[in-house]
């Protein structure tokens, strides 16, 4: 199938020099091939590649899961107040997803890393990450 053939060259032609692909060139691959981000994560999963550098600070950050900087997201002194009233709203049963926290972001000029560092603080579990690594 070509569309499996293009994500697999454009994987390939992104990896890091750890042979690794993040979050950012996973979903930069997805934008211009115009497939959904999981195409591109269930493709690498495929290919036996790793996807490190979660954007919203979950994962990824150190050699494996459990080292000192795995992940990078913070608990916030204070929590941007539409933001957090936001994140409530997106939030069912204290959980929300990676691409709802993607789009509140967006709506409120945050970075994809202040989002996790705000639900990280809020204690807002998120679930459903686009590229299907959680």
């Amino acid at each position: 199938m070509k569309e499996t053939r293009d994500i697999q060259t454009q994987i390939k032609t992104h990896l890091s020099h750890d042979g690794q692909l993040t979050c950012a060139a996973a979903h930069h691959i997805a934008t211009e091939l115009k497939v959904e981000p999981l195409a591109v994560g269930e493709e690498a999963t495929a290919m036996g590649i790793r996807i490190t550098r979660c954007q919203l600070g979950f994962f990824g950050f150190a050699e494996r899961k459990g080292l000192p900087g795995y992940k990078i997201v913070q608990e916030l002194e204070q929590v941007p107040g539409a933001a957090a009233g936001a994140v409530c709203r997106a939030a069912e049963g204290g959980k929300t997803t990676c691409a709802a926290l993607w789009e509140i972001g967006k709506a409120h000029k945050l970075s994809k890393l202040d989002m996790g560092n705000i639900s990280q603080t809020m204690e807002i579990k998120t679930h459903s990450c686009q590229l299907g690594c959680f």
